[in-house]
């Protein structure tokens, strides 16, 4: 893996801290670990935070951790996310973002959630029987799974301009925009560019 240079996380560090402080860990979500002083050096590089998935919405990319219902991991995945700075989300994209007010009612909670960015401002989206359609037309997504669509069928809308529409990966198990609504840019908190997963890192273009 080479050694670790000082934009890089320190992923043992954040598991060691994970471990001892358990509080940190948001069971409806994800949790931010940048938090903790004492590893802020460790998770800040590029302004970037680190996170946990612990929810199966993202199935198979994320895994969250086993038992919990849905989840693949022997233990939830970290991610690494930077914000975008100056430069623009694109579609395919997985984000970190806060959820807009209605996801608490829609969702039963909201908060920090990870979803991939699927529908840009001013285009207009529909699901028919479980496959989107971005301005009338079907819209490739090789990242979804057959096995991980769902079957439902929306209108849609227009996106309002600098916002998205964020979906899960996991089509039947996620609470996400079709839900709660198109995300305004600012309130996206990064793009995810690492995952590590037990000794793989996986690095994200």
């Amino acid at each position: 893996m080479g050694s670790r240079t000082a934009q890089e996380p320190d992923w043992q560090r954040l598991r060691d801290v994970l471990a001892a402080e358990p509080h940190l860990v948001s069971l409806g979500h994800v949790a931010c670990l940048a938090l903790v002083v004492s590893v802020a050096a460790g998770c800040m590089g590029r302004n970037g935070h680190v996170y946990r998935v612990p929810s199966s919405s993202m199935e198979p990319t994320l895994h969250c951790g086993r038992p919990q219902l849905g989840c693949r991991g022997r233990e939830a995945d970290l991610v690494y996310a930077v914000p975008y700075g100056d430069g623009r989300p694109s579609r395919g994209d997985i984000v970190v973002f806060e959820t807009p007010r209605a996801a608490e009612l829609r969702c039963g909670s909201g908060g920090i959630f990870i979803k991939r960015v699927i529908g840009l401002g001013g285009e207009r989206w529909q699901e028919r029987a479980g496959t989107i359609l971005i301005d009338g037309q079907r819209l490739n997504e090789p990242w979804l799974r057959p096995n991980f669509r769902d079957s439902l069928s929306s209108r849609g809308s227009r996106i309002p301009a600098d916002s998205y529409l964020l979906l899960g990966d996991n089509r039947g198990s996620s609470c996400d925009s079709r839900f709660f609504g198109p995300v305004p840019r600012q309130k996206l908190r990064g793009k995810v560019v690492e995952i590590k997963r037990g000794s793989e890192r996986i690095h994200l273009r």
